[in-house]
């Protein structure tokens, strides 16, 4: 199968960079597969899993904001944040969820902008405990 060179950049370190077969991640206006030979686009990414196909196998990773330009034999994903599951404490994203559900029901008097922030840091806690599930239910069972 053809590839594509892809690199994931957050602000503080190169997540991933190599040859995909795919990628499957969550934009604005739903899914997206990006394989070789995509048409160049700009697109805003969502919070959400990023699937990596490779000759390899598969690798997903949580994703939170930011966005990913295609262009000729390259995508470059730009993201606040990105973790593999192995990466991701539980107990620091439970309580984050924990914190801005507390925020979305308390605080009645909050300003528009308060109560988005409060469903995107929900958002990410959820997608990051979804992430170190999946993780934790691919690994290979061992016996007693």
């Amino acid at each position: 199968m053809s590839t594509i060179h892809c690199e994931v950049l957050t602000p503080y370190r190169r997540f991933f960079s190599g040859e995909v077969e795919s990628l499957l991640f969550v934009t604005h206006d739903g899914e997206i597969e990006i394989l070789a030979d995509h048409e160049p686009i700009a697109s805003a990414v969502g919070i959400g899993i990023l699937r990596i196909r490779t000759e390899g196998g598969d690798k997903r990773a949580a994703l939170s904001e930011g966005f990913v330009r295609v262009k000729t034999g390259r995508v470059d994903i730009f993201v606040d944040a990105a973790e593999w599951p192995e990466e991701i404490e539980v107990e620091r994203a439970e309580k984050a969820l924990e914190r801005a559900e507390k925020r979305l029901a308390e605080d009645t008097e909050a300003q528009a902008w308060q109560v988005a922030a409060s469903r995107r840091a929900a958002a990410r806690a959820r997608n990051r405990l979804a992430a170190s599930r999946w993780a934790t239910e691919s690994a290979p069972q061992q016996e007693a």
